[in-house]
Formats: structure tokens, C-alpha cells, sequence
């Protein structure tokens, strides 16, 4: 299968860190050039924004870069015939058997799958205690219908590329959030599993797992401050409206599929 790795060109010994981590695994893979928001000039910055829609983010330069190169690996990805791909940015960690999870995932994804995420960020999650989505190499694939941040390993069917794209023709949200966070309004909503326990970390989190061969790499993604409720008072309102509801909705279905929170852990 497609196996990406998001690297900028600056960043060398990022890429030597998870070109180790992948040959190691035996798994092939393709470089591709990420995008440095901190080089856009403003005019180029705000042109990709929906900011001040209700709702959005004024995102930082480097969130921009972040979310623009996880588009042009989805384009990338559309534009070969694979019928999945995995994509990956360059400070994870790998788990174990991940080769096997990797080997041919259009076998035994559930048939709805938009995203399968790979990862985890040690955050409490609502998870189901049964796996709705079957097993494969030991672990559960599950339904993820809460907020569970973080873009470092996603797999991608093309249905579900081709559903980001149509939520990313402007950036409201970085895009973990886009992706992973239900809260956040699309145009389409993604149909989102995940595999737990995880096979990749970031490595800013890595040593809450127990891993000892932390790189120290700092986050490129420095997130943005100012979110936007809408223009007009009216606006606002309507918000704030459509948001508590939202809210209200996902605590009701989790209540009522009998999920309960807890970590998705690494292995």
C-alpha cells in the first residue's frame, strides 16, 4: 500500500528519524515535501482562511503549512489508483506489528471506513467496550466519535480523501481537528475508526508510554489563538446554538451506545 512520510525540507533529521523507524519494519514509503506556512505571505495565508466564519480559527502560518500538506498528500494519494494509504508526519514513534496492520487494510476495514487513525495522544476518549470494527493483529478497530486530537498516522480510503478535500476548501480549524474532533462543523462528516491500541505516537509524547529514545523535536504546529463565533450578533447566536446542541447530541449517542472515556494506549 501508499505509505507518505510529511517532512520539510528543513527538517533532515526529522526525515532520518522516520526513514530509520520505517526500514526498520521493512515498509516502503514516499517522502513528500510539506508545506512551511511560515513562508506564505499574509495575502497567501488569509486566502486559505474561513476565518472570521462562526465557528473558525484565525490558524497560525505554521497550522496553515500543517493542513495544506495533509491536502496535497490526499490529492497525492487520488491521483494513483491504491485503494488505501497511510500518512504519517515525521517526529512518530512506531508500534508493534505495524508492517502487518500496513500489509493490505482494504481487506478487513469496515466498509464505511473514511479514517482509520493510528494514533494516539494518551487523551481520554468515548470508546466502545466491544470492537464494532473487527480485529487485526491483536487489536480492536473501533468507533471514534470523539475528540481525539493529533495528525501524526491516519490511514485514508479514497472515498474518504475525496470527502477531506470537499471539508478543506477553507481552512476553519487545524486539521486534527477537521479530522478527529466531531465537534467542529464540515461539510461532510468522516466516518472515523481507531486502532487500539495505537502503532504510532508523536514523539512529544512518547515518554508517557514508557519509550526512552525521545528525538527532543519541537512542535512545528503552533496552534492559533483567536476563534470566531460569528460577525453579527445574530450569527453568534445561531452558534452558539447549533454548538450546545451539537454537544448535547454526542454526549446523548455515546450515553446511549454505552461508551465510557478512557486512553487509547501504544504498543
Amino acid at each position: 500500500m501508499k505509505i507518505y512520510i510529511l517532512n520539510l525540507e528543513s527538517d533532515r533529521d526529522r526525515f532520518e528519524h522516520a526513514a530509520r523507524a520505517f526500514e526498520a519494519k521493512g515498509l516502503a514509503f514516499e517522502r513528500l515535501a510539506a508545506v512551511d506556512g511560515r513562508k506564505m505571505t499574509a495575502e497567501e495565508l488569509s486566502a486559505c482562511l474561513a476565518y472570521p466564519a462562526a465557528g473558525s480559527y484565525d490558524l497560525s502560518p505554521s497550522q496553515v503549512g500543517c493542513y495544506l500538506s495533509h491536502v496535497h498528500a490526499w490529492q497525492r494519494f487520488l491521483e494513483t489508483d491504491a485503494a488505501t494509504v497511510a500518512i504519517f508526519e515525521d517526529d512518530v514513534h512506531l508500534g508493534e506489528d505495524i508492517e502487518q496492520v500496513l500489509a493490505a487494510p482494504e481487506t478487513w476495514l469496515p466498509e464505511d471506513t473514511d479514517i482509520l487513525k493510528l494514533e494516539t495522544c494518551l487523551q481520554k476518549v468515548p470508546l466502545p467496550a466491544d470492537a464494532e470494527g473487527g480485529m487485526i493483529a491483536g487489536r480492536r478497530i473501533i468507533r471514534l466519535t470523539g475528540r481525539h486530537h493529533g495528525s501524526a498516522g491516519y490511514l485514508l480510503t479514497r472515498k474518504g480523501a475525496e470527502k477531506l478535500l470537499r471539508n478543506s476548501r477553507k481552512l476553519a480549524v487545524g486539521v486534527d481537528a477537521m479530522l478527529f474532533n466531531p465537534r467542529s462543523e464540515v461539510a461532510e462528516r468522516p466516518v472515523v475508526y481507531q486502532i487500539d491500541p495505537a502503532i504510532c505516537i508523536q514523539d512529544d509524547i512518547a515518554d508517557q508510554c514508557g519509550l526512552v529514545s525521545r528525538t527532543g523535536f519541537q512542535s512545528h504546529n503552533v496552534p492559533g489563538r483567536k476563534k470566531s463565533h460569528g460577525v453579527t450578533p445574530f450569527e453568534r447566536l445561531r452558534y452558539r446554538i447549533r454548538d450546545r446542541l451539537r454537544v448535547a447530541f454526542l454526549k446523548a449517542r455515546d450515553a446511549v451506545r454505552g461508551y465510557r472515556k478512557r486512553v487509547v494506549t501504544f504498543r
